[in-house]
């Protein structure tokens, strides 16, 4: 089982993990001193694949001769997979715009975490369609603001900006249904 109590800089080692593809020096020592099973905990609820992720650390220890503890890192790795696999966390990374790793959870709840994904992948391409509008929006304001426009580009602007506002409006009353769609449950 995991430990529960953690030096505080494995706690941060592991925060720093979260993002990055290698490890410093000085975390690869301090994992060595502590524990691997930690940042086998944190790269599983992450999603990262534990052969690669483990490929990735040996690398970025060799320097200072620090080997990953194998064995150490899996335990962790499983019980953190176990936090990545759910309905919340699969709904965060599609809502991230990022698209998952459902080859990581077990089978019979991959097409679920796949929905999940898709349901937040779904408010983040529409929040970034509606930021699209809404900066070319923008953009047609600040051109009105020209004073030397003649009335025909003027008319045109104003046309452009309502149908953009109307496309926006749609968006909005779409981007609220998705937020309210319920998770998956498995």
């Amino acid at each position: 089982m995991m430990r529960i109590a953690h030096l505080s800089g494995v706690l941060a080692v592991a925060g720093l993990l979260g993002g990055c593809a290698t490890m410093t020096k000085e975390q690869c020592l301090e994992a060595n001193a502590t524990s691997w099973e930690h940042i086998g905990y944190v790269d599983g609820g992450n999603g990262h694949d534990p052969d690669g992720r483990l490929a990735m650390h040996r690398d970025a220890c060799k320097e200072v001769r620090v080997i990953p503890d194998r064995n150490s890192y899996m335990v962790g790795w499983k019980q953190g997979v176990v936090t990545y696999c759910t309905a919340e966390k699969a709904y965060e990374v599609g809502r991230s715009g990022q698209s998952g790793n459902s080859r990581l959870c077990p089978p019979e709840i991959r097409g679920y975490f796949e929905d999940n994904v898709s349901l937040g992948r779904r408010i983040y391409d529409l929040r970034m369609e509606l930021s699209s509008l809404e900066s070319e929006i923008d953009g047609y304001e600040s051109t009105l603001r020209d004073k030397k426009l003649s009335p025909e580009m003027r008319r045109d602007l104003h046309s452009k900006i309502r149908n953009r506002d109307a496309e926006a409006s749609h968006l909005r009353m779409l981007l609220r249904e998705a937020e309210s769609e319920p998770l998956i449950r498995f």
